[in-house]
């Protein structure tokens, strides 16, 4: 590079911030890529079952479901249900009802933090902590795992969970209300994961109240 740096060269490096050669040429920021995939900082690989299209069959009028989608999964080797799937939360949460029965193992690994989750109301709710946990969808062989953010919060809740926008897009998962149920794709097919909610109409206007309150994942301003 310093032998060729300078105004006369008209080739320009973004890389090296300099003139010599062209990026597109540059050996270092080559090396550089690939240093960085190998350590698993580039982008993730796009595999080609990940475009395997999604549909949802078209079902009788009198079939068609109103009530929140409400799955079950494998949260840090450990089976969660009542877990809300809420496309309208920034924030994935783990409420400290459920939190409280994992092994110290797992609960150590919570740090504490200030922050607040503010909801749909402009009301807030201070976090007690984040953590990471691997959570595990479908059975074999149709089966994900991905890692995900949880923010836990010390507050009533009839759900034990709320998977938020986040951890949607990390399974590439749709979820359809009028269906009941949500489907993402692995690399042996596309799993189906039926909505284990059915409640009273009593119990309905719970989640109904719960779809107003639940957290959107902003702080609080």
């Amino acid at each position: 590079m310093e032998e060729h740096q300078g105004p006369q060269s008209d080739k320009w490096c973004d890389f090296h911030e300099a003139y010599g050669h062209d990026t597109d040429n540059c050996n270092s920021l080559m090396r550089e890529i690939i240093t960085k995939i190998k350590a698993g900082e580039g982008e993730r690989r796009i595999e080609q079952w990940m475009y395997a299209p999604i549909t949802f069959h078209t079902i009788p009028n009198w079939r068609l479901s109103e009530e929140a989608v409400v799955i079950s999964a494998v949260i840090a080797n450990k089976s969660v249900t009542r877990i809300y799937t809420d496309t309208g939360s920034e924030a994935d949460i783990l409420y400290m009802h459920c939190f409280r029965d994992y092994l110290f193992s797992v609960k150590d690994k919570l740090p504490y933090t200030n922050l607040k989750i503010a909801g749909i109301t402009r009301e807030s709710m201070r976090a007690v902590g984040k953590v990471k946990l691997d959570v595990t969808l479908g059975t074999h062989p149709l089966v994900r795992t991905e890692i995900v953010d949880f923010t836990v919060l010390d507050g009533i809740s009839r759900f034990n969970a709320l998977f938020g926008r986040r951890t949607l897009r990390k399974f590439g998962a749709i979820t359809s209300t009028p269906h009941a149920e949500l489907q993402f794709p692995t690399p042996n097919g596309i799993v189906v994961v039926h909505s284990e909610y059915v409640g009273s109409a009593r119990e309905r206007s719970v989640v109904y109240e719960a779809q107003e309150n639940f957290v959107r994942g902003g702080p609080s301003r």
